[in-house]
């Protein structure tokens, strides 16, 4: 096992510029043989030593981890979800047996028990290796979903998100998911895709399901049924839909979802608090850290956003406070001590606001905003004055 990571080792440090799929044959202690799998490395791994990265294992990784790993390439690129870590098990010759269920306790048969050690295997071999955040997804399409759904049955459920293809769940699976979901005291992910003429989970999943999660804010199920679609397309529409689902929270922030956010908020006592739209930018990044496991600072084009949007409302003393953020966490930039010179100058403070800007133009530009800039701000002050 060692070798065969040791290789790998070799090649995270070596291609540092793309994203590219590395193809390993796995010498398993569990199965007590070698397996094919493929794993694709984060992009930026070898710049980032102090970073930790979310774990995605696919299962049936001879036609899912292509398009999987694609997803995750082009997402965590447009930083619509963090850049992960991608294993995909190769299980063309053994699919069935690996996802076999004894016919009376309706549990996972002997082989199949095994492969989920395997599994378990390769996700502890991948978190001693790497950089890997505690939280991993695992994916299946069919029966490889419904053997991926017995983890649930654990007592320590060692998956935070599951995404489900057109699932071919057993009995005892239908009896009890939504109970063992349900269950779950630690924000859990479950994302299920059928195409849209399929009534394979409407039994399961139904209003009922519904209004029994509705008070437990840590469980995330969507049952995702997506028309127009057949049982071979399914998975091209449904895995982006999924990653998307299950990293929500991690998206730049949309300034449409943040008015939507404040709204719902109308009437209680955040909506009254000048400073809400920044405690949605707080939270979003205490979640981050708390649920993905991953410890970022805040993004600028994060940061920018909330200063529009104060500065849109005209409410410059909330500006101060985002500037306050913006020079915490980028000290080197003019960005915080600009809008800082933008949320005095709103509030009649100009000497302030003057002071503000002259220490701007020190800094290093950004967003746009030159050092010119900055003296267009002062000189125009100054003749006021």
């Amino acid at each position: 096992m060692k070798s065969f990571f040791i290789g790998i080792v070799f090649l995270l440090l070596s291609q540092t510029a793309f994203s590219q799929a590395m193809y390993r044959a796995y010498p398993s202690d569990v199965l007590g043989v070698e397996r094919n799998i493929k794993v694709l490395k984060p992009r930026n791994y070898a710049e980032n030593p102090e970073k930790t990265y979310p774990l995605v294992i696919v299962l049936d990784g001879d036609y899912l981890f292509e398009p999987v790993a694609g997803n995750v390439d082009y997402l965590s690129y447009w930083d619509q979800m963090p850049e992960s870590f991608v294993v995909g098990i190769n299980q063309r010759e053994s699919r069935f047996d690996e996802t076999a269920v004894d016919s009376e306790s309706g549990f996972p048969a002997p082989q199949s028990a095994e492969f989920m050690d395997f599994i378990m295997e390769v996700h502890q071999t991948m978190q001693e290796e790497f950089r890997i955040a505690p939280f991993s997804i695992i994916v299946g399409k069919d029966i490889t979903a419904n053997l991926a759904t017995y983890f649930l049955m654990r007592k320590k459920v060692p998956f935070k998100a599951f995404i489900n293809i057109d699932p071919d769940y057993t009995e005892l699976i239908e009896q009890n998911l939504v109970t063992k979901i349900s269950q779950m005291q630690e924000q859990q992910y479950y994302y299920v895709a059928v195409a849209g003429n399929s009534t394979t989970g409407d039994q399961v999943f139904n209003k009922s399901v519904d209004s029994l999660l509705s008070s437990k804010d840590n469980i995330h199920l969507k049952y995702d049924k997506i028309e127009d679609v057949d049982k071979y397309g399914l998975g091209a529409h449904a895995i982006p839909r999924a990653l998307s689902y299950i990293f929500q929270e991690y998206k730049i922030v949309d300034t449409k979802q943040l008015a939507a956010n404040l709204a719902s908020k109308k009437g209680t006592a955040d909506a009254k608090d000048p400073a809400t739209a920044l405690k949605e930018l707080e939270e979003k990044y205490t979640f981050i850290k708390d649920v993905y496991g991953i410890d970022m600072r805040m993004r600028l084009v994060d940061i920018v956003t909330i200063a529009e949007f104060y500065i849109d409302n005209k409410d410059y003393e909330g500006l101060l406070d985002v500037a306050a953020v913006a020079i915490r966490e980028y000290p080197d930039l003019l960005y915080g001590r600009f809008i800082e010179g933008l949320g005095y100058e709103g509030i009649g403070r100009i000497p302030r606001a003057i002071k503000s800007y002259n220490a701007a133009y020190a800094l290093e530009p950004a967003i746009g905003i030159t050092k010119d800039d900055v003296l267009d701000k002062v000189e125009r002050l100054q003749e006021k004055e």
